[in-house]
């Protein structure tokens, strides 16, 4: 089986490398190989590669900074999924895509369906929504995986940030009206896999009656978060108390008692966030049978692998 992954360099396509590296034949994409916001490039190396999965860990994903460069934003979240989902299908590969809860408003009062009516408040949700209708219409075999407030031991996240500001702010403020779950991307990785493995990835390799497959496949669209839910505030709280409790806080000034919760009107952005980005798990469970964690649980284990690497580096 010969997977692609775009996205290399994320904190996500870093997370995927060492489950998928050990495939026999398998390609990891990031900036420096292909340009997402080149049709011409995503194509030639789906085309030389031909790929049976292809796995779209990239994205734009600068939220405010979205709102100032639509149409990078529209070709690396829009136009470039939808040019691997065309692919795909040309090679009767399947596909896999990651969303986000921006493309609610926030406005419902309890978690989100895959099935609830989608209304971005801005453009990187606007961008991604329309990335999710370009691999629905053009690659049959897709999986599209809505998460949010995604985080791991690298790259630039909240739990990371949060760690960093420990040490030079004796008090912080923290939204304490939106709410969701963190989610890492191990539990991402990990959820994504079993689907793959359910929909005919077996031993490495794809079913090969196709047409037998697709009876007993289940593709689609799936919301993939942690389980349990909690606003920013709380989780800040959470990350300091955590670390603390690992060791990790010899250098920290701030406390969890000095993290003063606020409103979201009190902490302007350039795009709006929606307040309620909490997503049900029902369908993915039901479809895959697939365990999810509570939100603490990867934040635990990504502090272990903090504490890890820094162990490593201070040696």
């Amino acid at each position: 089986m010969k997977i692609l992954l775009f996205g290399k360099d994320g904190q996500l396509g870093r997370e995927f490398i060492p489950v998928i590296g050990t495939c026999s034949e398998f390609l990891s994409v990031g900036r420096a190989e292909c340009d997402l916001a080149d049709e011409e490039q995503i194509q030639v190396i789906i085309q030389q590669f031909k790929p049976d999965v292809i796995i779209n860990a990239s994205a734009y994903t600068a939220v405010d900074q979205a709102e100032k460069e639509v149409e990078l934003a529209r070709l690396v979240n829009t136009q470039a999924p939808t040019v691997m989902a065309q692919e795909a299908q040309r090679l009767g590969a399947a596909i896999v895509h990651y969303s986000t809860d921006y493309v609610f408003d926030g406005r419902k009062q309890s978690p989100y369906f895959e099935t609830d009516e989608c209304h971005p408040l801005s453009v990187y949700g606007s961008t991604k929504y329309l990335g999710e209708l370009g691999v629905e219409k053009n690659c049959q075999r897709h999986l599209i995986f809505r998460t949010s407030w995604v985080f791991s031991a690298h790259g630039s996240n909240f739990l990371k940030t949060i760690l960093r500001l420990a040490a030079s702010k004796e008090t912080l403020n923290v939204i304490d009206d939106q709410w969701g779950a963190p989610t890492s991307t191990g539990l991402i990785v990990k959820a994504t896999m079993t689907a793959l493995q359910r929909n005919g990835v077996v031993k490495g390799e794809l079913e090969a009656n196709a047409q037998n497959a697709s009876r007993t496949a289940n593709w689609g669209l799936f919301n993939l978060v942690a389980s349990g839910e909690t606003n920013w505030h709380a989780y800040a709280q959470y990350v300091i108390q955590r670390a603390t409790d690992l060791g990790m806080g010899s250098d920290f000034v701030l406390t969890g008692s000095k993290i003063i919760p606020i409103p979201s009107k009190d902490y302007p952005q350039l795009a709006p966030r929606p307040f309620n980005s909490r997503l049900d798990l029902l369908k993915i469970k039901d479809t895959f049978d697939v365990k999810i964690a509570d939100w603490r649980e990867g934040v635990d284990e990504e502090l272990e692998k903090i504490k890890h690497m820094q162990a490593i580096e201070n040696a």
